[in-house]
């Protein structure tokens, strides 16, 4: 009994696959042309696309080692320090992902757009010639002759463009990627233009490294001047040793600063400019065009066989 169940079953199998193919037959001519049109399509997208071009960067944060100093002085002194009400931390905080938080953040990028004048690149070019080396602007949105914004303002905003919203478009290019096990943070940036993107990031970093220098010092010489009154005040010649001994490091911190511009992120691999397209991948596109329109095509045939059913076997009635 079994043994016939299973025949039935491979019977019906067998007649399911001959009935769909059949309706698959009888609609290629739909299938060929669907799928053709859909892949021409897909193709004419692809080339329609402009290249776009990766500019990457390694760097080695160098916050992790600023602190080493106070942290030896808070092992050696943090008890008597604690007993004046002073909290001398352990210093060893490591500023690497605040940075990178930051280097993203809104007004850090903002502020970057508005130094850089990146206005046009970013909001009007729509490609890039490598002929002429320039970018394409759109003549709708900018007037490179007069030089100036002729778009329809978005509402809420008006003709000529803000920070704010070129944030969205140059944030969409910033990609960073940390390698926690060997300590290295990757950056890439991405644009039309091979030259603009390795520019960008190494301004990028740049202006990264200069603000956190400006920061850090403002913040060493607070310290330093909060020390020195509190080791004038010190009663303990063990607490005025602590306060001198965190002087000397924090003086030691700003020399250091002085001497480098890199006091964030120093470089491990410099800045190449791209010669080789990162995106987009047209093969691929088309690959999946051309699958996408066959399935789409052999399923919209099989409905259009189920809704308007006819008989299928005629020469086996």
């Amino acid at each position: 009994m079994s043994s016939e169940i299973e025949q039935l079953n491979s019977n019906t199998e067998v007649v399911s696959f001959r009935a769909m193919f059949a309706m698959l037959w009888r609609t290629k001519w739909f299938i060929i042309i669907f799928t053709a049109l859909v892949s021409m399509i897909t193709v004419n997208y692809a080339l329609s696309l402009p290249n776009v071009y990766r500019a990457s960067a390694i760097y080695l944060p160098k916050s992790a080692d600023d602190a080493g100093g106070l942290s030896q002085i808070a092992g050696q002194f943090g008890g008597l320090a604690s007993m004046a009400g002073i909290n001398l931390g352990g210093g060893g905080a490591d500023k690497t992902a605040a940075a990178l938080e930051f280097m993203r953040s809104r007004a850090f990028l903002q502020a970057f757009i508005e130094k850089r004048d990146l206005y046009v690149p970013l909001l009007a070019a729509e490609s890039w010639d490598p002929v002429s080396r320039k970018l394409n602007i759109i003549p709708e949105l900018y007037d490179e002759a007069n030089q100036k914004w002729v778009r329809g303002a978005p509402p809420g905003f008006n003709v000529v463009p803000t920070a704010w919203e070129a944030y969205a478009a140059l944030s969409s290019m910033i990609t960073v990627t940390e390698q926690s096990k060997k300590g290295f943070i990757k950056i890439d940036l991405e644009y039309y233009s091979p030259e603009l993107a390795a520019l960008w990031l190494g301004w990028l970093v740049e202006d990264l490294n200069a603000y956190w220098k400006e920061r850090e010092h403002e913040q060493t010489q607070k310290s330093i001047a909060f020390l020195t009154k509190q080791a004038e005040n010190a009663q303990l010649s063990e607490l005025r040793t602590v306060f001198y001994q965190l002087i000397a490091e924090q003086t030691k911190t700003t020399i250091l600063n002085e001497v480098s511009d890199e006091v964030l992120f120093e470089t491990i691999a410099p800045i190449v400019v791209p010669e080789q397209k990162s995106a987009p991948s047209r093969a691929l596109l088309c690959i999946i065009g051309f699958v996408l329109g066959f399935v789409l095509s052999c399923i919209l045939g099989l409905f259009y066989c189920a809704i308007r059913p006819v008989l299928v076997f005629k020469s086996h009635d």
